[in-house]
């Protein structure tokens, strides 16, 4: 069953100006653990305009579903239009990104000439704000911060209800084949060193798999009482919004020493200069989300099927 999050009206702000030279519109969002400062970029009309602000408090609403509330208790977000014809084809979302400068800004590039309910099921917005569940990761361990975000994107739009269960485990599961696919001569830290131009698909879906790895392992030590939700609330509750830049060994060090046992160290000393890609396929078997033909079949009775419905299910600690 999943989590509904209750409808929380957002008040626009608006400046009463001649529509050739209208500023931003810039409005405020509630959400848990948060305010959202919404600054949505000129020309986009008015009803789109506040389309797109109820998606953003929605998919921002997401996260709250890793641990109960938003990461940052004041982000600013901002709003780019861009056209259809532009790169990004008929995406409704073609980009987004994270800027940490002085404060936490979340850029998504739109095309508002998409329908709404295309926003809604685009994973852009939960796998960018995602993001501020960790601090600032420097590039060499990139793999880690797009790792956890592209890992977070799936679980948490099968909490919020946009996926199912078997499309969430369909779409980690194909992720986790471009990865092993993508550059096999190389490392997790190595991939990171080439950068996204040369090796994306190793980068994001390498990190992806030992955020499940790390995921599995808490929850299965402590009988429920850890995951990886929960070391990211500690990492919160400690060291978050952080003004500097983390390397892997350190944020990982940092969470091992939030939780009962270090899991997420053995991890990366077995993974991050290891060419290849972990291999996941023990533990999706330990789940039950069976493979045939490269489509997932989510098996009802395996060993840790209950561990995997309460990853997709989300059990946010009060």
């Amino acid at each position: 069953m999943h989590k509904v999050l209750a409808v929380i009206p957002v008040i626009l702000v608006t400046t009463l100006v001649s529509a050739a030279a209208r500023p931003p519109l810039v409005t405020e969002a509630q959400i848990p653990g948060a305010t959202l400062r919404i600054e949505v970029q000129q020309p986009i009309a008015d009803k789109k305009a506040a389309e797109i602000v109820e998606w953003l408090r929605s998919a921002s609403s997401n996260i709250s579903l890793a641990y109960g509330r938003f990461p940052n208790p004041s982000p600013r977000v901002v709003v780019i239009p861009t056209g259809g014809r532009s790169w990004g084809g008929d995406s409704p979302v073609p980009f987004g990104r994270v800027t940490r400068d002085g404060e936490e800004k979340i850029e998504f590039f739109v095309n508002p000439d998409r329908p709404i309910q295309e926003y809604y099921a685009d994973w852009t917005a939960t796998h960018e704000f995602s993001h501020l569940m960790l601090p600032y990761v420097r590039s060499r361990h990139k793999w880690i911060s797009e790792g956890f975000a592209s890992y977070y994107q799936n679980i948490l739009m099968a909490r919020a209800g946009h996926y199912t269960a078997s499309e969430a485990w369909q779409k980690l599961y194909a992720g986790f084949e471009r990865g092993r696919l993508s550059r096999p001569e190389l490392s997790p830290n190595e991939a990171a060193a080439a950068g996204i131009r040369k090796a994306r698909m190793k980068i994001y879906w390498s990190g992806a798999a030992i955020a499940l790895l790390a995921d599995i392992e808490l929850r299965e030590r402590s009988g429920g009482r850890e995951s990886l939700d929960v070391a990211l609330d500690r990492l919160q509750r400690c060291c978050l919004p952080s003004n500097r830049s983390w390397n892997g060994p350190t944020l990982f060090a940092k969470l091992d020493s939030l939780v009962d046992i270090p899991v997420f160290m053995p991890l990366y000393r077995k993974h991050a200069d290891t060419a290849g890609f972990p291999d996941i396929r023990p533990a999706l078997k330990r789940l039950g989300v069976a493979i045939e033909n490269n489509s997932v079949r989510v098996l009802p009775h395996a060993e840790l099927a209950d561990l995997r419905i309460d990853i997709t299910d989300g059990h946010a600690p009060l």
